[in-house]
């Protein structure tokens, strides 16, 4: 019989023993039997006479216990005996455990770094006065700020070596390369991050065969975007992994509503508490069907097709609380064919600064270049965003004679069909 029945069982602990019986009014002790765990074992076992097995130690996961017997005649079961149970994990490897404790680690650092620079500060200017009230002692004193120049540094290397080590965690939770070029065989991604760590991050992931890829562009920078990018990937992965929605909009709409809850955003008198969130694009990709379907909160989509540029607009609205806000996000249905290629991105590469004049690269001239290079591949095209984009900022500024710093991050995704 179909039984399902949910265990809660420590991970490493479980010990389930399946006991079974077939029936031979003739020949009892000749019955014969096969049975098969799914998804631990992937073939039914050898035969057997056995009418018991125990599993120990079965990872958390859904399972279903088949069986099925053959009399001493030869005749097997016509559908076979079925029990299905599911493990859940263990509370440390829940998804809310580890993003919980990476927040707590980076949380901690930052605290850390800024505490040790104030208290350093402070120390510093008490032995500048020190130094005009006894100039007997200068030699002394200059010694002692030497060697708290030289403490500073050491410390700032240590902090920046842990914040290189949260930006190995942000990308470790990001997809990987192997995963992309499984899913999309021809695309690029132009990632620069500002700071060590990025406030724009990206997402991909696979839902009844439709492909799901994300660009977003969260409030700030550096460390505090981080956070932001964090919970962005973690809502994506509770959304899009543990439900049934795979369409554009709706994944918007539920997003929006984890990060207002999240982060305790209220309306009051026409005045937004919290104005932390995330400009955000994403596309479903079935490729089926060929039916693209894209949603997007401030960011748009660009598709080129026979050398010629469609945009997408995006809803004016961001993913938090916002006093102007839809009910819904609009969602977009487009019929692509082969060849077609599709971009979506954050506003870190068209509000750069730089060129001879020192202004920002604007939508214009960046639609321009897409299409310029939109006949070469992927990887062709990759460089040569890399090429403009360093061209744009090596020129020299006018007011500072040096050449222009990166002002946000930079997130570009282009996808050829």
């Amino acid at each position: 019989n179909n039984l399902p029945l949910n265990l809660v069982l420590p991970y490493n602990q479980n010990h389930l023993t399946f006991t079974f019986i077939g029936i031979s009014l003739k020949h009892p002790e000749k019955v014969r039997y096969r049975f098969m765990l799914e998804e631990l074992e992937s073939a039914w076992n050898p035969l057997t006479d056995r009418t018991e097995v125990t599993y120990s130690n079965l990872p958390p996961g859904n399972y279903s216990f088949k069986v099925t017997s053959m009399n001493p005649e030869g005749i097997w079961n016509e559908k076979p005996a079925e029990f299905s149970f599911e493990i859940t994990p263990p509370w440390w490897a829940t998804w809310w455990f580890r993003i919980s404790a990476i927040i707590f680690s980076i949380l901690s650092l930052y605290g850390i770094f800024k505490w040790r620079v104030r208290a350093l500060k402070k120390r510093q200017k008490e032995l500048e006065r020190l130094v005009k009230e006894r100039t007997a002692e200068v030699v002394r004193q200059k010694d002692e700020i030497e060697f708290q120049r030289d403490q500073i540094a050491e410390q700032k290397e240590q902090i920046t070596d842990s914040i290189q080590y949260a930006s190995r965690i942000q990308s470790a939770v990001m997809p990987s390369r192997e995963f992309i070029e499984k899913v999309l065989p021809k695309y690029f991604i132009y990632f620069k991050p500002r700071d060590i760590v990025s406030g724009d991050f990206y997402w991909i992931g696979e839902k009844e065969n439709k492909i799901i890829v994300v660009a977003a562009d969260c409030t700030g920078h550096g460390v505090p975007g981080a956070f932001m990018s964090m919970l962005g990937v973690s809502f994506l992965n509770e959304i899009i992994n543990k439900s049934e929605v795979t369409q554009a909009n709706l994944i918007l709409n539920q997003l929006r509503e984890y990060v207002k809850s999240t982060l305790g955003q209220e309306e009051e008198s026409d005045e937004i508490k919290a104005k932390d969130g995330m400009d955000i694009a994403i596309c479903v990709f079935d490729f089926q069907s060929k039916i693209l379907q894209y949603a997007g909160a401030y960011n748009p989509l660009y598709m080129i097709r026979n050398e010629e540029l469609i945009e997408t607009k995006a809803d004016k609205m961001p993913i938090g609380i916002y006093i102007h806000e839809k009910p819904t996000f609009t969602n977009h249905e487009i019929k692509f064919i082969k060849g077609d290629k599709f971009y979506i991105f954050s506003d870190g590469y068209i509000d750069q600064f730089g060129g001879e004049k020192g202004y920002k690269f604007m939508s214009k001239p960046f639609k321009r270049l897409l299409v310029e290079m939109a006949d070469k591949n992927m990887e062709e095209q990759y460089k040569l965003l890399d090429q403009k984009h360093l061209e744009w900022i090596n020129c020299l500024n006018p007011k500072t004679k040096s050449a222009y710093d990166q002002i946000d991050d930079i997130l570009v995704i282009g996808i050829q069909v």
